[in-house]
């Protein structure tokens, strides 16, 4: 009992650390590394990585932590970090607002009509597949989508909407979380995401579509009941200059460059057809195809620009945008590795699974657990990463011990995470988008709460009736 109290004023702080704007990694790292120390000094100092003790225990600790630096920063981590780079330089060039311009430009055939909300919705959700950073998508949509569809007929509160839910679970090979599954799994990336991970947030997405087409007339009729002034009707939209400036860039560019951000999934999938028609003996992985599509990129540019110098420098935004992904994702996956590695040595891990041995009911009990803590810690802390990250880890032993796919599971949380975090008052998309329509964040976040609390649910269940046990 005294190591499970330990165990939850260690999360506990996490969360009030984050919810007082501490950075997640570092919040999550310390007290993760107090945890450490306080299993030494307990004299629970088993670690689960591979060390050569040093007859100290809490050096061993310390040597844990280095192991679990070298380990999360190759392989995974560097995957991550390259992919990072790609974005960065795909923004640099703007290719990602032309994907951004391209696809939303259809919307505005739409006049008034509220089936523009799940269209505009499920377009959004796909050019997440372009940024998948979902503050950069949102800055990028307030210069396209939302002055496009307001200028339709649609409200500024319920665009706003449309625009923070836009990054939540589309399922893609590119993404950190579901990279970082695939790796927990141990299966191919595009498996886990399309014959796994798909199943159960492709029909999610579709029915939170028309969840929100409902949910926000709903909500506009309220506003009018009570004779509430459409919120944001004399605002200025306002845009970031770098997002201006990429948009402006994004004029002169040809129409196949809003193809280019999409150039790693498209050789994922590629190779993975290949390989099953037996063409290609592999299926690729994230970090060659990634470097692949750079490669392709800057042929591509110098041609363009016929500048092989000037070609060549601007790639410095890659390494910039590897810095990126290092000081966030990168940071957050040591992070919570050190976390867990604490609460597992506690014998946390193993007394949950002490719990649920003989009963699959009480299995379902630690999941649902899991799934409301995520819910939570991503509804304080307006992030979809920091929840996630801190309870991956120890699903696969989990999951194992309790007869329930670690997929399963990971699905839920990671489910879970993407979609709460846009029900955050403190969230980044959240607070850009109010800005951006002058309103108070609150009144966006009523507009996103049903959609958002209502997709967490059906993922759960979709996860556990689609995805195969």
């Amino acid at each position: 009992m005294l190591y499970l109290l330990i165990a939850g004023l260690a999360v506990a702080a996490v969360i009030y650390l984050i919810v007082k704007k501490v950075n997640a990694a570092a919040s999550i790292f310390f007290v993760g590394v107090i945890l450490l120390m306080v299993a030494a000094m307990l004299g629970k100092a088993q670690p689960s990585v591979k060390i050569t003790p040093s007859g100290n225990s809490f050096y061993d600790e310390l040597l844990v932590v280095e192991a679990l630096f070298k380990s999360r920063f190759s392989g995974i981590g560097m995957a991550i970090m390259v992919l990072f780079g790609f974005v960065a330089y795909m923004r640099h060039i703007g290719a990602d607002a032309k994907a951004v311009v391209v696809l939303s430009k259809p919307l505005q055939h739409f006049e008034g009509s509220y089936w523009m909300v799940p269209i505009g919705y499920l377009i959004g959700s796909l050019l997440s597949l372009v940024v998948p950073s979902a503050s950069a998508l949102s800055l990028l949509l307030i210069a396209t989508l939302l002055p496009a569809l307001i200028a339709a007929g649609l409200t500024p509160l319920t665009v706003g909407a449309i625009v923070v839910t836009s990054s939540t679970i589309i399922p893609t090979p590119l993404e950190a979380g579901l990279i970082q599954g695939a790796k927990l799994t141990g299966l191919p990336i595009s498996e886990f995401v399309f014959g796994h991970v798909a199943r159960a947030t492709v029909p999610t997405l579709v029915i939170t579509a028309f969840v929100h087409m409902w949910w926000q007339h709903h909500c506009d009729k309220v506003d009018a009941a009570r004779s509430v002034a459409t919120a944001g009707d004399s605002a200025v939209i306002e845009t970031h200059a770098s997002v201006e400036e990429a948009l402006q860039r994004a004029k002169g560019l040809p129409g196949f460059y809003a193809i280019l951000p999409l150039l790693p999934l498209l050789l994922i999938v590629l190779s993975a057809i290949l390989k099953n028609l037996h063409v290609i003996p592999f299926e690729a992985e994230i970090l060659p195809v990634t470097v692949a599509s750079m490669l392709i990129t800057l042929i591509i540019e110098v041609i363009r620009h016929r500048d092989v110098v000037k070609t060549i420098d601007s790639t410095k935004s890659f390494f910039t945008g590897m810095g990126e992904g290092a000081a966030g994702v990168v940071a957050l996956l040591v992070a919570a590795a050190v976390l867990i590695e604490g609460i597992t040595q506690l014998g946390i891990i193993d007394m949950l699974i002490r719990a649920t041995e003989g009963s699959s009911g009480a299995a379902v009990i630690v999941v649902l657990i899991f799934v409301a803590a995520t819910a939570i810690m991503a509804t304080l802390t307006g992030s979809g990463t920091a929840p996630y990250f801190a309870f991956a880890e120890v699903v696969p032993k989990l999951a194992a011990e309790t007869g329930i796919q670690p997929v399963q599971m990971l699905n839920a949380i990671w489910g879970t995470s993407n979609l709460m975090r846009q029900v955050s008052p403190v969230n980044a998309a959240v607070l850009i988008v109010s800005g951006a329509i002058n309103v108070n964040p609150i009144r966006l976040v009523k507009r996103t709460a049903v959609p958002m609390i209502v997709a967490t649910i059906l993922n759960v269940v979709f996860t556990f009736l689609f995805i195969a046990a």
